[in-house]
C-alpha cells in the first residue's frame, strides 16, 4: 500500500513538473480568458452595445494576435512579454474607460496627438478614475507569481534540456505561431464582414461616429483600424472622387443661396458699425436658467438678461471630443468639427472663413480673451490662422483671484474690458472665453444652499455656474460704467455640457423624474441669447438652432452680405428653415428629435416627438437622418481636404 502511495506521488510531482514546464503557455491562455473578462467589464460599463457573438470573437481575436509572437521566445522572456502585453492592454482599457466617462467617445490617434496637454487636465481627470477600476489591474499579482514560478524553474542551472532536434523545434513553433496568427485573424475578419455586409453597411465609409465601429471592431480592433483611418488620411493620400467633389460644391451652393436670402429681412444691416462681445461659457446648460435649488435662483442674473434680450431656448452645441475648442470653431466658423481630435490641432494649416477675418475686413477690430496657457488646445497657431488681432491669454492677465483652472471670471471679465478699453478701437469683434465652471467644478464656492446635493459633482456644478452668473452680472455693469452697454451686441452661450450623467441627483433638483425625452435633450442644450441695443428685439425664439449659426447671425446684424464666404450655418433671426445636426449623426428640426443608435445604421434610433416627448414613428426621421448624415460628409470633405479656397473660386463663377 505504501509502495502505491509513493508511486502516486512521485506521478503526481512529475506530472506537476510537466505542468509547470509549460507554465508559458497556459499562462498566456490564462492571461486571454482575464483580458476577455476585462473587455466584458468595460462594455459593461460603457453601455453602448452590450457583448454579443461577434464582439467576443473579435476580442479573442485580438488577443491572438496580439500574443502569437510570443511563441518564438524562451520561457522567460514569454512570460515577461506577456505581462508586458497584458499591462499595455489593460492601460488602454483604463485610458479608454476615463476618457469615455467625460467624452462620449474612445481614444484616437487624432486625439494622442492633443496629449500633451495631458498634464493640464490633473484634477479633471482624476476626478473620473474610481476605485473599482483597480480590478482592471487585478491577475498583476498572479501574473508575477505565475512569472517567478517560471523563473524559477527556468533557470540556467535548472532549465530542461531541449526536446528534439533545434530545426524541428523551430518548425512547429512557426506552425504554432502562423496557426495562432490565421486563427485571429479570421476571429476578425469574419464577425467584421458579416456586419459591414449586414446591419453595418457603410459604416467604414462615412467615419461619422467611433462607438459604432467599436461595436463591430472591439476594443483592440477599433483601435487598429483608427490607426488605419489615420495613416490613409494623413499618409497614403485617399483624395475625394469627382462624384464627391461636385456633391460638397452643389451642396454648398444651395446652402449659400439660403444664406442670400436672409439677406432681403429687414434686420439685415440693422446694427451696423455695433460692436460684438461674445461670451463662451464653459460648460453652461440650459436648464440652470430659471431653475432654483431649495428656493435660491442659480442664475439670477441671466434670468434677468435673458428678458431683455432675443433668447433662443431651443440652442443647442454641436461639439465633438474637441469640446471647447469644437465650440469655438463652429460658433466662429460654422463648419462642423471633426469625429476625432480637434480642427484647432489637426488642421490649424487649413483655410476657413471664419468671423474674425470676416469683420476685419469690414472695418473691426478682432480680439480674443481667455485666461489660460495659449497653447493649449493650439490656439496660439489657430487664432493666429483666424486673423485675430490680438489673443490675450495667461501671461496678458492678472492673476489677482486664483480661483478653478485660472484666474476667476470676475475678474477676467474685468481685466478683459479694461483690455478692450486700452485698444481704443471702436467697433471691435471680441469673443471672452470663461474658465471657472470647468470640470470637476470644485472652485470653493459655496454661496447656494444645495442640501442633499452637498459634494456631488452636480452640487459643485451649480455651486460654480452660480459663481459664474454672479460673473456674467458684474460684466453688464462694466459695460455700463465704460459706455460699451448702449453701443454693444452681447451674445452669450455655452460651449457644451457639463458630462454629469446622474439622473438621480437631476431628479432632486427638479423635484421630479427625469423622462427619456429629457435625458437625450439636457446634455445637447446649452443656453444663447443675444442683447441688442437698448434691449430691442427682445422675446423669445422657439426655433431650433445650433453653434454653427452664430456667424451667420452676426453677419446679419452687422449687414455684411454672405459673397463667396464658405460657411454652413444660417441666421437665427432668420425664419429660414435649418436643422440642427449632431457630431452623432443625430439631428433635430423643431418638430422632431432623432437621437441614433449605437450601431450607426442610417435611420435606426429614437425618433422624439418634440411637442410631448413622446416617441414618434421611426419614419418621422428617416429624411432628416439622411441629410443630416450628407452634411456631416459635406463638412468633414470641407476641413479634411482644404476645400475653402476651391469653394470660394466656385462661388466667384456663380
Amino acid at each position: 500500500m505504501l509502495t502505491q502511495l509513493q508511486t502516486a506521488a512521485r506521478n503526481g510531482v512529475r506530472i506537476s513538473l510537466t505542468g509547470i514546464r509549460y507554465v508559458p503557455f497556459w499562462a498566456a491562455l490564462l492571461m486571454i480568458a482575464g483580458m476577455l473578462l476585462k473587455l466584458a467589464y468595460l462594455d459593461r460599463h460603457l453601455n453602448v452595445g452590450g457583448m454579443n457573438h461577434w464582439k467576443w470573437e473579435v476580442n479573442l481575436g485580438a488577443m491572438f494576435l496580439a500574443t502569437f509572437w510570443t511563441v518564438f521566445l524562451g520561457p522567460r522572456a514569454r512570460i515577461v512579454a506577456l505581462i508586458l502585453v497584458d499591462l499595455l492592454m489593460s492601460g488602454i482599457i483604463l485610458s479608454d474607460l476615463v476618457y469615455f466617462r467625460y467624452f462620449k467617445d474612445f481614444i484616437s490617434v487624432p486625439v494622442l496627438l492633443q496629449a500633451g496637454q495631458v498634464g493640464a487636465l490633473g484634477d479633471s481627470i482624476s476626478s473620473l478614475i474610481i476605485y473599482k477600476d483597480a480590478l482592471y489591474f487585478a491577475d498583476l499579482p498572479f501574473a508575477i507569481v505565475i512569472a517567478i514560478i517560471v523563473f524559477r524553474r527556468h533557470s540556467p542551472k535548472r532549465r530542461p534540456e531541449p526536446v528534439g532536434p533545434l530545426k524541428i523545434r523551430i518548425a512547429v513553433k512557426a506552425l504554432t505561431a502562423i496557426l495562432v496568427f490565421v486563427l485571429g485573424y479570421q476571429l476578425i475578419a469574419v464577425p467584421v464582414a458579416e456586419q459591414k455586409n449586414g446591419w453595418a453597411r457603410g459604416l467604414f465609409e462615412g467615419n461619422w461616429w467611433n462607438i459604432p465601429i467599436y461595436n463591430v471592431t472591439g476594443l483592440y480592433g477599433f483601435h487598429g483600424y483608427d490607426l488605419y483611418r489615420y495613416a490613409k488620411e494623413n499618409w497614403l493620400g485617399g483624395g475625394l472622387t469627382e462624384e464627391q467633389l461636385k456633391e460638397t460644391k452643389d451642396w454648398m451652393k444651395e446652402r449659400q443661396k439660403l444664406r442670400q436670402q436672409t439677406e432681403q429681412e429687414p434686420i439685415f444691416g440693422a446694427y451696423k458699425g455695433k460692436n460684438v462681445l461674445v461670451i463662451q461659457a464653459e460648460a453652461f446648460q440650459t436648464f440652470l436658467l430659471n431653475q432654483k435649488v431649495n428656493g435660491q435662483e442659480i442664475t439670477p442674473n441671466l434670468n434677468k438678461l435673458i428678458k431683455q434680450s432675443v433668447y433662443f431656448p431651443n440652442f443647442y452645441h454641436q461639439t465633438a471630443n474637441g469640446r471647447t475648442s469644437d465650440a469655438d470653431f463652429a460658433t466662429s466658423c460654422s463648419l462642423h468639427p471633426v469625429s476625432s481630435g480637434s480642427v484647432f490641432i489637426r488642421f490649424a494649416g487649413h483655410t476657413f472663413d471664419c468671423l474674425p477675418q470676416v469683420v476685419k475686413a469690414n472695418g473691426y477690430s478682432a480680439t480674443v480673451h481667455h485666461a489660460y496657457d495659449g497653447s493649449f488646445w493650439n490656439r496660439n497657431n489657430m487664432y493666429h490662422n483666424m486673423a485675430y488681432d490680438k489673443f490675450y491669454n495667461i501671461k496678458d492677465f492678472t492673476l489677482d483671484e486664483k480661483l478653478g483652472w485660472s484666474i476667476g471670471d470676475k475678474s477676467f471679465f474685468r481685466q478683459t474690458v479694461e483690455q478692450l478699453k486700452a485698444r481704443n478701437h471702436e467697433p471691435f469683434y471680441a469673443m471672452a472665453i470663461t474658465l471657472s465652471s470647468h470640470h470637476p467644478y470644485t472652485i470653493g464656492k459655496h454661496d447656494l444652499n444645495i442640501g442633499s446635493l452637498t459634494g456631488k459633482t452636480l452640487g459643485n456644478y451649480i455651486q460654480a455656474t452660480h459663481y459664474v452668473d454672479e460673473a456674467m452680472g458684474e460684466l453688464v455693469d462694466l459695460l455700463k460704467q465704460n459706455g460699451l452697454w448702449d453701443n454693444t451686441i452681447l451674445m452669450f452661450y455655452g460651449d457644451h455640457d457639463n458630462s454629469i450623467t446622474d439622473w438621480n441627483d437631476y431628479e432632486t433638483l427638479f423635484g421630479r423624474p427625469v423622462t427619456e425625452f429629457e435625458k437625450a435633450t439636457i446634455l445637447k442644450k446649452v443656453p444663447f441669447f443675444i442683447h441688442l441695443p437698448h434691449d430691442e428685439h427682445a422675446g423669445v425664439i422657439d426655433k431650433a438652432v445650433g453653434q454653427m449659426d452664430t456667424a451667420p447671425t452676426i453677419l446679419q446684424l452687422l449687414g455684411i452680405p454672405a459673397g463667396n464666404f464658405q460657411q454652413m450655418g444660417i441666421s437665427m433671426m432668420s425664419p429660414v428653415p435649418k436643422p440642427v445636426v449632431f457630431r452623432n449623426g443625430g439631428f433635430t428640426d423643431g418638430n422632431v428629435y432623432f437621437v441614433p443608435n449605437n450601431e450607426g445604421v442610417l435611420g435606426r434610433g429614437t425618433c422624439f416627438n418634440m411637442k410631448n416627448g413622446t416617441a414618434a414613428e421611426p419614419a418621422a426621421c428617416q429624411p432628416g437622418a439622411k441629410d443630416a448624415r450628407l452634411e456631416l460628409q459635406v463638412s468633414d470633405r470641407i476641413v479634411d481636404h482644404d476645400l475653402i479656397p476651391a469653394l470660394r473660386k466656385e462661388a466667384e463663377k456663380q
